[in-house]
């Protein structure tokens, strides 16, 4: 009976290790185009790294391995995906503009004055 307990964590921890590897190669693929990585919430991935040490954590508490597992290969696909979406999103949120501005060293234009009639 134990072995296929056994058998079953690792099943089990091999469908954890699978799920996120799609993600964490789209959005390493994409980490330089900002605009292809919406949809991705930053706050999922932070709440599932929580989950990810917390199981973890209970499969040593417990002695399992298996339980515990799935981190290995699952923190540092969401790490990488948490920076590259912070990054990607500070980039999207700097202006696109080449043109200096007044605090460029250059001069404003001159506005002309208007007269207006009384």
């Amino acid at each position: 009976m134990h072995a296929l307990t056994e058998i079953l964590g690792l099943l089990a921890s091999l469908t954890s290790f699978i799920l996120w590897v799609p993600q964490g190669l789209r959005v390493w693929r994409a980490r330089r185009a900002p605009a292809s990585l919406t949809g991705l919430a930053v706050s999922t991935q932070v709440i599932s790294l929580i989950g990810n040490v917390l199981w973890a954590a209970y499969g040593v508490l417990i002695g399992s391995f298996w339980v515990g597992a799935p981190v290995v290969v699952n923190v540092p696909i969401l790490l990488m995906t948490i920076v590259v979406l912070r990054r990607a999103r500070r980039a999207a949120a700097l202006p696109t503009t080449s043109e200096p501005g007044p605090l460029d060293g250059a001069t404003t234009p001159e506005v002309p004055e208007v007269a207006l009639a009384a």
